[in-house]
């Protein structure tokens, strides 16, 4: 296969991984606010609200057939670096004074990459903040 159609092959994964993680958000009482918010060379890929925060949301979109047992959760891509990008680029994104920044991880898993909807849908709510994502590694 060729990388540019691999690419293509993962990039259309994520998107759909993405709508299902706001039709989710939406299910579940927030209101989507934006997606796929660029500022200073990072991606946000959701910007949502609730009652108590504004919500800056990193999707990862995986399946079962592409992942062996032994491989980490989806979630253990967003990298201490990853992190601080999207920490740097929340500052760009206006919002309500008065509401929280908080920072989830969405988990997106199909069965097979051709499978209409997702078989599990993991929201980890306020999974990194300012002071992990600067926590220096041993």
């Amino acid at each position: 296969m060729k990388i540019l159609e691999l690419l293509t092959k993962k990039r259309s994964l994520g998107n759909r991984g993405e709508k299902e993680a706001c039709r989710y958000l939406k299910k579940h009482g927030y209101k989507i606010l934006r997606r796929n918010f660029v500022a200073e060379d990072a991606e946000i890929d959701i910007v949502a609200e609730c009652a108590e925060a504004t919500v800056f949301v990193e999707v990862k979109t995986r399946t079962r057939e592409a992942q062996s047992p032994h491989e980490a959760r989806p979630a253990c891509a967003v990298t201490p670096e990853k992190q601080r990008k999207i920490i740097r680029a929340s500052k760009f994104f206006p919002r309500n004074p008065g509401k929280a920044m908080r920072f989830d991880v969405i988990e997106v898993i199909y069965s097979r990459e051709d499978e209409a909807r997702p078989i599990e849908i993991n929201h980890l709510i306020s999974t990194f903040n300012y002071n992990t994502a600067h926590r220096r590694q041993l």
